[in-house]
This record gives C-alpha cells, structure tokens and sequence, in this order.
C-alpha cells in the first residue's frame, strides 16, 4: 500500500483552477486547510464500480458464479488523508450533506488473542446491533476490522481525511464500497502495514459487513483489481480474477441515475432476504438431497465439475425444482441448523420477517442465468478482442459483439425484474426511454436495485444524443437536471485503487484539458498554464534552428531577404527566435544552438548570429524540414537528452511558451514528442486526435495539400522530442523515403516533412506524442510572405503583455 513519506507533498502549494481535476483538489484543499490545517498529505483514488453482468450473485455459496465489472476511469471518490498520533479517525466531506463525524479505534471490537480475524469479526457483529445508518459506518468497518486483523500494537494511529466524490451515492457504482476500501487503505497505509490490493479487497468486503448489508466481494475486488481498458472477470468460489479486453474508442458505457436506492431498515431487510436465501437456504437445501435423494446430489455435483454448456442445463433443471418459497419458521422445522445461521447472520431479518415466504426458486433461477450471461460475455470478448486469440478466430465486426453484449444486458435486467424482484417503476420507464433510442445496444439495472443506476451500452457517437434524449423525456418532466445533479456518468475502463502524488494529479489536469480542448478553452488555458509554471523544467536541451531553404515563394510576395532575414520590429526572425529560447531555456542546461542553414540563407544568417555562440549545419538541397533536421544527427549523436526544433520564420512564439512547453515534458518525461498548439480557424497544418484525446496523425496542407479544417488545432513551429528517439525515427523515414537514384524523397514534391512525419510515425508508439493547446493563436503565424511581418509585429506588441 501507500507508504507515508514517499507520496506527500504540500498542500499549501496547490494551485486554485477551475479545470475539473483541479478544481476537485482545490475544494478539497481548501477545506482540508480550513479543518485540519496546513502540512503533508496523501491522496487515494478509488474508481466507480461499473458491473456489465453477473448482479446479486457475488454472495452467492452453492454455486461458482462471476462477475464481469470495470473501473470508471472518469468517475471516483479521491481521500485526501494525513496521520495523527493518536487513535482517531477524524472525517469530512467535500459534500454538505455528509457531516464530519469521529471515533477512535479503540472504540471497536476487543482484541482477540485467536488469530480467527473473520470468525472473531462475525462473533462481534453478531453480537451487537447494527450502527444507526451514517455515511461514517462504513470508515468504522474498515478500521475496526483492520484493528482486530493486525492487532493494537501495529493500529495506534488514526488519520485526518477528506472525500471528494464523482460517484452519485445510492446509485449502485459503489460509492459506500469505494469508501470502505479508501479508509482500510488508509489506515494500513498510515500504520506502515503492507497489503496485496486483492487482501484489502477481501478484508473490505467483511468490513463493509458492519454496517448491516451482508454483501460480496465483486465491488471491491474491482476497485481493488481494474486495469484500463479491461473488465475483471470475478470467480468468486475460487476466489480467482481474470482481465478481458474491452473496447473503448468505439462504444461506451452511460449510467443514467434513476432515483436513490433508500438503504433504510425496509430495503436492508429486502437485500438481506435475498442474501440469506442464497447464502445460506439454497445449500442447505441442496445438502438435504445427499440424505434424501442421493442420485438427484450425485448427478448436481457431477454438472457442477463439468462446466459445460450441457452441464449448465442440468444445474438449471435442478434448481427449477426447488421449492418456490420457504419461511424462516418452515425453516427452524426443516433445516435447523441454516435457520441458526440466519438468526446469527441476519437478526433483523429473524426479528420481522419469520412469516414472509423467502423466494427459493426465482432467485436460484437468476443466479444461473447470470452464471450463463457472464461466461456468454467472456466469450465474446475473448473472440472478438483478444488480441492472443488465433487471428482466424476472431471476428471483424465488432459492433456485432457489443450487439450481443447488449442483449445479455437486456436478458439480465429482465431478470433482476421478474425473478431477482429489485427494480422499480421509475426504473422501468427510465429504461423504456433509453432502449427506444436505436444506437442503445441493451440497458440493465446496475447495483442493489430499488432503485440507483441503470447501465447502456451504445456507440461512443451516439452517447449526446441519447443523453440529450433522456434529459429531454425522463428528467425534464420530473423537474430535474441530469447534468447539473450529476445524473448521468459515462464511463470507459480505468485503473484500480491507487496513490496519487501532486504530478499524477496534474497530468491528469492536462490530459483532460488537451483531450476536451475545445471546451471553455480560454479559461482552461489559464489554468494549465499557471500550473506549468509552477512546475520545473527538463535540465537537458539542445536547440535547433532551421534557417534553410530557397524563399521562392516568399520572394514572390515582395520578401527582398530570406525568410529568418526579415527584420521584425527591427530584429531578424532568426536572431528573436534565438532570443526567446534563450529567455525561456535561462535555467536549463541549454547547450549552444545548431542552426540548419542553405546556401541560399547562409551568408545571412550567420551575419544576424555573429555575435552568438551557435553551429552551423548546411543543408545544401531544398530536400524538406525532415531532411534538415536529419542532417543534424551526426553533431547529436550521443546527445541524450531534448531536442528543440524551432522555425526560425516563428517570431511571435513567446518565452513563457517555450518554458512551459519544457516543463510538459519534465511532467511526462516518457513521452518521445511534446509540442504545444494553438486552435484557430483554418489550421495550417492541423492534428488529429482519435475519440479519447490522443494524437494519431497530422496533416500539412502544403506538402500533402491536404485540405483545411474550418477550425482545428495546429502546431506552432516549436517541438521539443526525446533527441535519440527523434532521429531513430528520422533515420527509418529515410530509409523508407529516400531514393537513391533520384537523390529525393518517394514524397509529396520529392521532400521528408517535419514535423507531420515524425507525428504519424511516433504516434503509434506507446507515449508517443502529446500535444497541449497551451499557447495563444497568435503565436502560430509564421513569415510565409511580405504581409506577414507586419501581421507578426502587430501579433508580438498584442501578446507582450499578456
């Protein structure tokens, strides 16, 4: 788990934004530093539970059943937690309607000298009367548990904690289970006590048993297990774990919040009935038949060893024959021995309900069917996107398996309707509207039911519009917001439990920003900027200006120099480029720029740079931008750091630019490219991002004629790339490009483009590029012709101040 120490950072220091991300952190800072006071702290992030199949059977103990659930890589509840020296817990939340509570560890079980933890734990809990239902219940559980487990000479200390959530609470995505999980981490965390994330998740699930609710593993196995991209295949008998690719870039997930699942003593003793049917009834149902019908128990375990498709059948027909219904009073007469475990495991229910007919059959009938919908899903997704499948066995039409996927959905929330008994009219006609919508694949009852979430599946297209449809016809007419009470959650596979330092957080800020640029982009812009200059530098940069080229078409406009000649405000455009890497790159190890000349531009230039510490590299042939980088390798072939390639026809770009631009790359330093962009009208070159924000190609209108976007994002002629990767990269394009004969490239007008090609190229590798819409518009003109340095000096006296 967390160690304290390795992850701590000052939470005096973190910056005021408005970006999600941030602006989360922000409100839990100040309201940590208004309860707790200043000083180091952790945080832990816990992903919203996102179940596909396998519902109500995660407390199921006659039969291997499993879950196929995810973790919402969009959705969680981040605790923000620092230790004390004593032995209280002291919480609050970012929520108003969650109050700040305390305790004190020792305020739980008493120490057992047996090292039975879940015999002592179920000794204690069923001995005392739940808790009166507070959100502060479910801390106490884990720290409790964890006490009586380690013992009170390894649990002294307790811990100061703040929760901010994304997960709507009583909706069934596993907010009280994500709660549960962060606290136990928490406090092994703070008493230095190191935990597997499949112990803590055991351990949470008998924790959460303190609040009343006698539920399963399946939700914090996930929170504990989620990998990106993957569901988690849950085995609970054999309590194994198994990932399955599930696609993201196409389909998604929504969550559409129905009505409060009311978790009061009426829908406890619901939920508990079902478990005490399914955990202890069916069994003992179930052994009776060795005394009483020996070849009916024979032939169940025999189709239970089998596992197959046939064998299921006869598990199902066997379970049909099971009696419809039994009271707790029928029970003390026929099983007395389950009927004293009921009264042990479920006192409230013993209390109310020992006339009520407990529902046998239906509910068994549910479990198998879920049983069949889970492995129908494993499946498909091991068919359709496993990439270690056999390639002839895997289908290229997925849409067809989400289809499918879609269908078991339907199938499964018909039965949590008819045979499981949790959903409600409300649900019901929340679901209506969303399975009229023609792109939803299938829609299901998510979480405990009575209520809480239901889930979609749709194309990632259609995700607007069928939530505007929602908003429109169910929310709407009950006088409610889906977005701004946080209705609706549209979630992709992410990652499990993890500890988050000051940089994880603000990576996340600038991915979130760079992949929903268009959005308030001006506002965001300030905030990621202000953070960026927070943040240090890389220390390692060589510059690289290229000054090459024959100006044709510039001299066409009336240029009478070469384009890095034409004097801006005074000052050649090569010399003020030179200037401001020299501004921004003060604090760095900068080492003397290489400036790529021709010999069209060479006399010039070294002219403009003679008082400059610079070398200077011939590029003798028009051969492209990429060939002129190229011909730098030889001088930084054993350079190991950053490369900063620059236009020096880019007057306008700014220092704060340039240093900020290092400073992304100090904060995702495995990244082989970083640029910063700009959106505006009509890119010149413009990027293209895939549905989940990531760079996979650019387009240069020039070379390529690639038609122009009407509003788009574009480079600004400053690039900065791992300098080794770079001109491995260069040097496959060459090898690739370069005809020999002709001594020109197999490209568009015989020329390697920079930086389109190293895009296209360096995109498909994993943190391959990563590009930022940090900088102002502005700042991308370049001197393409006469007009533009006019265009430059009015750009550069606009910006100064800015």
């Amino acid at each position: 788990m967390v160690a304290e120490g390795e992850n701590n950072w000052r939470i005096g220091g973190l910056l005021i934004s408005q970006n999600h991300k941030l602006s989360r952190l922000n409100s839990q800072r100040a309201l940590f530093l208004e309860r707790f006071g200043d000083g180091p702290v952790n945080i832990l992030r816990a992903p919203a539970r996102i179940n596909i199949l396998g519902e109500h059977v995660d407390y199921v103990s006659y039969l291997p059943t499993a879950s196929l659930p995810f973790g919402s890589a969009e959705h969680d509840m981040m605790m923000m937690y620092r230790a004390t020296e004593s032995d209280q817990i002291n919480g609050a939340s970012t929520c108003a309607d969650y109050p700040p509570f305390r305790f004190a560890l020792g305020d739980g079980p008493p120490i057992q000298k047996s090292d039975e933890t879940e015999s002592n734990w179920l000794s204690y809990l069923y001995a005392a009367p739940p808790p009166v239902p507070h959100w502060g219940t479910y801390v106490e559980g884990a720290g409790f548990f964890a006490r009586l487990k380690y013992g009170a000479q390894r649990v002294r200390r307790g811990f100061d904690f703040l929760i901010d959530s994304s997960i709507p609470p009583r909706g069934g995505a596993s907010s009280s289970s994500a709660l549960t999980v962060l606290a136990g981490a928490a406090i092994r965390a703070v008493n230095d006590i190191e935990c597997e994330p499949r112990e803590l998740a055991r351990d949470s699930a008998q924790a959460e048993w303190y609040v009343g609710t006698r539920g399963g593993s399946m939700d914090h196995l996930t929170i504990c297990l989620a990998k990106r991209d993957h569901a988690v295949r849950i085995e609970y008998q054999e309590q194994r774990t198994r990932l399955l690719p599930l696609p993201s870039e196409r389909f998604c997930w929504i969550t559409f919040f129905s009505h409060p699942a009311d978790k009061g003593q009426a829908v406890m003793l619901q939920y508990n009935e079902r478990a005490a049917v399914s955990r202890v009834l069916i069994p003992a149902i179930i052994d009776d038949w060795s005394r009483h019908e020996p070849l009916r128990h024979a032939a169940w375990l025999a189709a239970l060893e089998a596992k197959s498709s046939t064998a299921l059948d006869d598990v199902q027909q066997s379970l049909r024959e099971l009696p419809h219904s039994l009271t707790l009073n029928e029970t003390e007469r026929t099983h007395p021995e389950a009927f004293k475990e009921c009264a042990r495991a479920f006192p409230a229910l013993m209390k109310n309900e020992r006339e009520l007919p407990l529902k046998v059959r239906d509910r068994a009938l549910h479990h198998i069917g879920e049983v069949r919908r889970v492995a129908a899903a494993e499946r498909i997704l091991d068919e359709f996107f496993n990439p270690q499948a056999a390639a002839e066995e895997r289908s290229d039409d997925p849409q067809t398996a989400m289809r499918a996927i879609g269908q078991l959905l339907n199938e499964s929330h018909e039965s949590l309707r008819d045979l499981y008994e949790v959903s409600t009219p409300e649900v019901e006609r929340l679901r209506e509207i969303v399975l009229a919508d023609a792109m939803t694949y299938g829609a299901r009852l998510m979480g405990g039911g009575f209520g809480g979430n239901l889930l979609a599946l749709t194309d990632r297209e259609n995700a607007s519009s069928l939530i505007h449809r929602v908003q429109s016809k169910f929310y709407r007419p009950r006088e409610r917001d889906a977005v701004r009470e946080g209705s609706v959650m549209v979630s992709t596979p992410g990652a499990g439990l993890s500890a988050l330092t000051r940089e994880d957080v603000w990576r996340e800020a600038v991915e979130e920003f760079n992949n929903a640029a268009g959005a308030d982009v001006e506002t965001n812009r300030k905030v990621i900027n202000a953070l960026l200059d927070d943040l240090p530098a890389i220390e390692s940069v060589w510059p690289v200006i290229v000054a090459a080229g024959k100006g044709t078409r510039a001299r066409a406009t009336g240029l009478s120099v070469p384009k890095p000649l034409a004097e801006v405000s005074g000052t050649p455009a090569v010399l003020r480029v030179l200037r401001t890497i020299q501004s921004a790159s003060a604090a760095t190890a900068m080492r003397p720029p290489i400036v790529i000349v021709s010999p069209e531009t060479e006399l010039g230039v070294r002219e403009a740079l003679t008082s400059e510490e610079v070398t200077f590299i011939m590029q003798r042939e028009a051969l492209g931008t990429g060939d002129a980088v190229w011909r730098a390798h030889q001088e930084m072939r054993d350079f190991t750091g950053h490369a900063l390639i620059v236009w020096s026809t880019q007057p306008v770009i700014r220092p704060q630019t340039v240093r900020r631009t290092l400073a992304l790359a100090a904060l995702f330093s495995h990244h082989r490219m970083i640029l910063p962009t700009a959106l505006k009208h009509h890119p010149y070159a413009p990027l293209v991002r895939d549905p989940r924000g990531q760079i996979t190609a650019a387009r240069e209108t020039y070379l390529e004629n690639a038609p122009s976007f009407d509003f788009g994002e574009t480079n600004i002629g400053l690039f900065l790339l791992n300098s080794q990767a770079m001109f491995e990269a260069l040097a496959e394009l060459r090898r690739a490009y370069w005809n020999e004969p002709q001594q020109r490239y197999d490209r568009p007008r015989g020329e390697l483009g920079f930086p389109n090609e190293l895009i296209n190229s360096l995109s498909t590798q994993p943190h391959g590029v990563l590009a930022s819409p940090i900088a102002d518009s502005r700042e991308e003109h370049g001197i393409k012709g006469f007009p533009d340095v006019a265009r430059c000096e009015q750009f550069i006296s606009e910006l100064s101040d800015k």
